[in-house]
């Protein structure tokens, strides 16, 4: 079994969806969910989906929608979106392994820069999703 194998084999079902929710909403921050987003979202997917999971195709189409109707009423309001930030990761956190939190959070951060450009809202949104984690930069 490679390391990567392993890695997969932890994560849940629960987690994963959890982890792909953050990489969504984190890449709405600007208001739109680009193509190139989607790309680095649906490679990290093809990873770690799992064929007993429900399928893809369905949960990414309803999981869409849900998080766009959600950033549309806080997207105004950096406290509300930092308090939905907060909350996904206070209940993400608690099925990870450090490298499975690494590995989300690079896939936050390369989603947040796939469209070329990370703005300052973005990179402070980071740094609290990063906190809530309970890694630090150094």
């Amino acid at each position: 079994m490679q390391e990567n194998d392993a890695i997969t084999e932890v994560f849940n079902e629960r987690s994963l969806k959890n982890a792909i929710y953050s990489a969504v909403l984190m890449s709405l921050i600007d208001g739109e969910l680009h193509e190139k987003e989607w790309v680095v979202i649906q490679a990290f997917v093809d990873q770690h989906w799992r064929e007993e999971y429900e399928d893809f195709d369905q949960y990414q189409r309803a999981i869409k929608e849900k998080i766009v109707r959600e950033v549309e009423s806080i997207i105004s309001d950096p406290q509300l979106l930092k308090k939905k930030i907060e909350t996904i990761v206070e209940e993400l956190i608690p099925d990870l392994t450090l490298p499975q939190k690494n590995m989300v959070l690079n896939l936050v951060g390369d989603v947040m820069v796939a469209d070329g450009i990370m703005t300052l809202e973005e990179s402070k949104l980071f740094a609290v999703f990063m906190d809530k984690m309970g890694l630090q930069i150094y």
